[in-house]
């Protein structure tokens, strides 16, 4: 189902319909099949990881007719179960970002009409705008266009711990959270959304982004569930700046797949080259998906 096609048949139809079509798409190759890129982090120990994370958020659709779609968290939490992938925590979202070819401006909607595919499928195309504008080619690493759903130790149960929508650096603070509560729209503050769990699990809007991490990573030299990461008592520092975290999910109807699963199963291998610019972190892309290269 192309994004257009996705945003008229459910907008009217309410978030529990384009919920679950979505979760229908996931077990359907339906989603769009971002290239999984690398992201290595390193810790004041000497430990290494390499994460493999979405260059995008999460969209249904075709790479040339999608809509990006912000989730409940216990909708992102079951299509990462399905997919053997894991949601980010706000340490990842922030390098993310900092690795990111293409860093945008945070692009708010007023008023902000909560969940409202409309307004989604109006966001994900002034991103497209502002990616256009910047020369960034389809699948490019991006960062700065929503804020991430994220797994923390802030998570309660029936809540969703949001973080993130980066500005450009420079003109902003290269920084994980400025530690500031001025105003949002205060061009000083990095990020715009500290980490939060005030929204309780039932509430979404245009600016959330549902960014996939793949299940399994590599950790020294060596295969590990990135789950297993998240919670390692010392080696999570590579993570987390929250220590080993309680859970790595939401809840979730559908359990995990086991060992990791495989985060193509929904996707497809979509990977392509990309060489990071002066001064960028070494974030590395590779391969394609159906023919067509990014």
């Amino acid at each position: 189902m192309l994004g257009t096609e996705f945003v008229n048949t459910y907008a009217h139809l309410g978030i529990a319909a384009w919920e679950a079509a979505a979760v229908e798409l996931a077990g359907q190759s339906g989603l769009v099949a971002w290239p999984w890129v690398n992201l290595p982090l390193a810790d004041d120990q000497g430990n290494t990881a390499v994460l493999q994370v979405q260059s995008d958020v999460l969209a249904v659709g075709s790479p040339e007719d999608y809509v990006r779609l912000p989730l409940l968290p216990s909708t992102a939490q079951t299509i990462a179960n399905m997919t053997g992938t894991i949601l980010p925590t706000p340490w990842i979202a922030y390098q993310i970002w900092r690795a990111s070819h293409a860093k945008c401006e945070p692009h708010p909607l007023a008023p902000n009409l909560g969940p409202n595919l409309t307004q989604y499928a109006q966001h994900s195309d002034a991103i497209d705008k502002q990616l256009e504008a910047l020369g960034a080619d389809h699948g490019t690493p991006v960062a700065g266009i929503k804020k991430h759903v994220v797994v923390s130790n802030l998570m309660l149960p029936h809540h969703v711990v949001i973080f993130g929508w980066y500005r450009p650096s420079p003109p902003a603070l290269d920084v994980f959270d400025d530690g500031t509560r001025i105003p949002t729209d205060d061009r000083q503050r990095q990020p715009i959304q500290p980490r939060s769990n005030l929204h309780g699990a039932d509430y979404v809007d245009y600016s959330h982004g549902i960014q996939l991490v793949a299940g399994t990573c590599t950790v020294n030299g060596q295969t590990m569930s990135t789950a297993d990461l998240y919670q390692h008592p010392t080696l999570s520092r590579l993570v987390s700046n929250e220590g080993a975290l309680r859970t790595p999910r939401y809840a979730s109807p559908v359990p995990p797949a086991p060992d990791g699963g495989s985060q193509n199963d929904a996707f497809g291998p979509a990977f392509v080259a990309a060489t990071p610019g002066p001064g960028e972190a070494a974030f590395t892309v590779s391969g394609a998906r159906r023919g067509r290269n990014w």
